[in-house]
């Protein structure tokens, strides 16, 4: 009798393990859904600051395939004299301890993409750690319709004060 109870916990354990799989299975595959259908780009680093996940939105902005970007330095996506601010930008966030932050302390944001155009972002960065290292997640948002509407209101707000003082 002594056995057959062991072999019961041990079905359990198993029984266990496997839901758990499939728990974890269901929650990556949602996961996954969610970066890929996303509107905003999302771009992830790792400590080496070279990209290592690329979503379609991040494709269509930056004019660049996952496969040509994943793999190289983050500095491919950003105007070459940015790099070491933004360099600078990561690593402070890794050593605050945050897990997540609005990237708008450091003024405007620039992205450039393959085509050479530099454009205005809005970012916000998160940090986790995985498999003992640790990974910087982006989630950018291209804002340079949003500015030029912006110039735009400026500009006639100007020309009416112009034609009122006349």
């Amino acid at each position: 009798s002594g056995s057959g109870m062991l072999l019961t916990v041990i079905l359990r354990d198993v029984t266990e393990v496997r839901a758990a799989e499939a728990s974890r299975r269901e929650s990556e595959s949602r996961l996954a859904g969610i970066v890929l259908s996303a509107m905003d780009a999302i771009v992830t680093i790792d400590e080496a600051h070279r990209v290592v996940l690329f979503n379609p939105a991040a494709e269509r902005m930056f004019g660049r395939a996952s496969d040509d970007v994943v793999g190289r330095a983050l500095d491919v996506l950003l105007p070459e004299r940015f790099h070491s601010a933004h360099r600078d930008h990561v690593n402070r966030f890794a050593q605050s301890g945050q897990t997540s932050r609005k990237m708008g302390q450091l003024g405007r944001v620039w992205g450039v993409r393959a085509n050479g155009d530099e454009f205005p972002i809005e970012a916000s960065i998160s940090q986790a750690v995985a498999g003992g290292q640790r990974f910087y997640t982006v989630i950018l948002r291209d804002i340079s319709e949003r500015k030029q509407l912006e110039e735009q209101l400026l500009q006639s707000q100007k020309t009416e004060g112009i034609g009122r003082l006349a």
